[in-house]
Formats: structure tokens, sequence, C-alpha cells
């Protein structure tokens, strides 16, 4: 490793809020040891663990801990590590154009110069570019097209998996790059749809961010082993088991330990802090993000218009859903508004601040449960409204509460 390199390390320790918000991947390193050193310093991030050398001594070995050792002798400012990690990536730009140059060399004794040219040109703007495809032409963009028309149209699902098969055959899955928004008032399970969805999808093999700035990570813990054992969570809670019920906690618990799935316990974080946790995560794979929920999430600037706020919120959600390619589920409130009507089915109009949050969001879901305003009304009878689909119709999705387990499930 470099000096450049060694800094970015030792600012990296001592500031890993900027660590997980600069764009360096362990590939800017120009070695194998400096490589492994920087990814167990994401990893370590991405699982919420302290960044500090104690612990990475222990997770590095061989080469990588002596290079890790040998970075912790410099000095390095942690206030300078985006200066830092621009050096890295410039460096490493000069390496791939330096290897760029050796190919094109080796290229000219078996290819013409306006082949040699081509491949130059497009070698030489592929440096310093993410991996994902941002330019197409109308040929590979047809292309493209009709591949994912083929893939739906032979039975593959365009989207992740929800795990429900109403809200497959009506959505299709959630889809990378799109915001949906899961609107409701108190009561009517917007956590209950939220962690549902993130299990599900954990259980299918997806990387999955629960962010909680609600409920804490204990609460969803119980929540998450009251469902997979088929045990009341009011018991749960209580400590009211069975041996039988103790049988069942254990092996739901041991499932649920195996998931691919990640908690933040987020009280008081601002989006901003949110988004780069998620970056964070995303180092090391993610392929989901669910969101809980969005009106008690702190915004990053105090305004007078707190709908303005909201909606800057949002747009960080749709932002990083694009930049990250992954759903990103943000749950929200509705107004009192709906509760003043004589029909209690929420509309768009029903989500607070709801401008820019529609405006936002590729898909808008509301949650209905007749029984929370009519105590005569089937208590597991329910409804998610879908109120917007930018690629699809809008409709009801008849759903079923279980309010002992606190989930939504499959209507039979």
């Amino acid at each position: 490793m470099n000096e450049i390199e060694q800094a970015l390390i030792v600012a990296g320790v001592m500031n890993p809020d900027g660590a997980a918000a600069v764009e360096v991947t362990p590939d800017h390193f120009s070695t194998e040891s400096g490589r492994a050193v920087w990814l167990e310093i994401l990893k370590t991030i991405a699982a919420g663990d302290p960044v500090d050398g104690v612990t990475l001594q222990n997770r590095l070995s061989g080469p990588a801990l002596r290079a890790f050792a040998d970075a912790m002798t410099i000095t390095a400012s942690p206030g300078n590590i985006d200066s830092y990690a621009k050096q890295v990536i410039r460096a490493s730009d000069l390496r791939s154009l330096c290897s760029l140059a050796d190919r094109v060399k080796e290229r000219a004794k078996v290819a013409g110069p306006e082949e040699i040219a081509s491949e130059l040109l497009t070698g030489a703007l592929s440096i310093g570019k993410s991996d994902r495809k941002t330019e197409y032409n109308a040929q590979d963009l047809m292309a493209a097209t009709i591949e994912r028309i083929d893939a739906a149209s032979t039975g593959s699902q365009l989207g992740l998996k929800t795990g429900w098969q109403a809200f497959d055959r009506k959505l299709g899955g959630w889809h990378k790059g799109d915001l949906t928004i899961i609107a409701g008032r108190p009561s009517m399970g917007k956590s209950a749809i939220g962690l549902g969805a993130a299990i599900n999808a954990a259980k299918l093999g997806a990387n999955v961010g629960f962010v909680s700035s609600e409920m804490d990570a204990i609460s969803l813990g119980m929540r998450m082993a009251a469902t997979e054992a088929g045990i009341s969570v009011q018991n749960l809670r209580l400590g009211n088991l069975t041996e039988k019920d103790w049988e069942k906690l254990a092996n739901s618990s041991s499932k649920i330990a195996k998931l691919p799935l990640r908690v933040l316990d987020a009280p008081g974080w601002s989006m901003k802090q949110i988004v780069r946790q998620c970056h964070a995560w995303s180092r090391t794979g993610l392929d989901m993000v669910v969101i809980d929920y969005l009106q008690r999430v702190q915004p990053d600037v105090k305004s007078d218009r707190h709908d303005l706020a909201i909606g800057e919120m949002a747009k960080d959600c749709k932002t990083m859903a694009s930049t990250l390619q992954i759903p990103v589920l943000l749950l929200s409130q509705l107004s009192r508004q709906v509760e003043q009507r004589q029909d209690k089915r929420p509309g768009m109009s029903d989500l607070r601040e709801s401008g820019q949050i529609e405006q936002e969001a590729d898909n808008v879901l509301m949650l209905y449960r007749g029984a929370v305003y009519d105590d005569l009304a089937d208590p597991r009878e329910g409804e998610v409204l879908v109120e917007k689909q930018r690629q699809g119709p809008v409709g009801i999705i008849p759903m079923l509460w279980d309010g002992e387990q606190t989930r939504w499930v499959d209507p039979s």
C-alpha cells in the first residue's frame, strides 16, 4: 500500500461515517492486502460493529493484518477522509489507464488502427464509472427491453418476489430502482407489512436492510420470532410460554438468525444518515431496504415548511433506490382526514405532506382494515389499495390480517 491508501485506512477507522460515505471500493487499492483491509472496514461498518484497532486486528490475518499494522503507524486526519478518498480513486484510475495502454500495445500486434482506437476510447471512457449501465444506443436499449419482456413471458419474476401471491400478481414483485410508499393510519399494520416484506425477501435469499425509527430492535425481534413460531406476540412479551412454545421459539429464532437481514435501530436519525448506512450495507451486498417510517425520521435541515422537509426525504429515498438499483419500501403515516369521512378507505390526498411524496413514489400502497373503525366488521379482512403504480394498474389487493401474530397473510 502507498501512503495515501494507509492514510485513508487510518481516517476510516477514526471516522466510520466518513468511510461509509466515500465512493472508495476495495478494488481502488493497489495491493491485495490493502483491498482486504478496506473490505473488512466496510463490512464492520455495515454490521454496525465498532470500527477500532482491536476489532479489526481480530478479524484480519496474514498479510492483511501486517498491512493494517503498518498503516496504523502513520498520522492521518479523520477530517481529511474525502481528500484521501479522491487521491486513492485518482491513483486507481491512473493505474487503469496504464493497464489499458499496455493492452493497446499488445493489440497493436494483431489489430488495425481503427479497431484499436475504438477499443481505446471505450476503455478510457469506462474508467472511473460504476458498473451500472447508464447509456444505451437504440439497438442496445431494445435488446435489453426484449430480454426483460421475454423473462416475464417465460414466467420469470421481473421484481424481487414479495412472498405474498396476491401482491406478486398485482405488482410483479418489488422492482429495482422503485420507491414504494406503504401508508396507513396507526394500528393498520404498517410495521407488520414492512417487516413481513423484509422477512419474506430474506427467506428468498435477498440481502435486506430494515431501518426502524419507531420500534426498537428487540421489539422487532419479538415480532419476527412470534410470527415464525406461530406464537401470540402478547404471550411472548409477557413470557407466558409453554414448554412447547419454548421449543417453537428456539426453532424459529434459529431460522431467523441465519437470514441475510440487518436491522438498524435508528430513532433520531436523519434521512441522510440512513442513506449513508444503506450505502455502507451495499458495499457488502444489499438487495432491498425497508424504512419504518417517514414521519419519524429527522429532517436533515430544519425548516418552517415541514411538508418540504418530508418531500426532500422522500426524494433522497428515490435517489437511493435508483443509485443502488434496489427496491426501497418507505412506510408513511396517513392524515387524520380519513377518519372524518363516512367511507374510511384512504386515498392519495390522505398522504400527510402528500405533494412531493406522491411525485417521487413509483408505487403508493395504502392499508385498510374495516375492523379498526367498525366493531362488527370481520377482524381478519383487510385490503391493500394500490393508489399509484407507475408501470401497472391501480386497484385493490385483498389480504387477511392475523392480529394475534400481527402479520398480513395471503387470502386462503
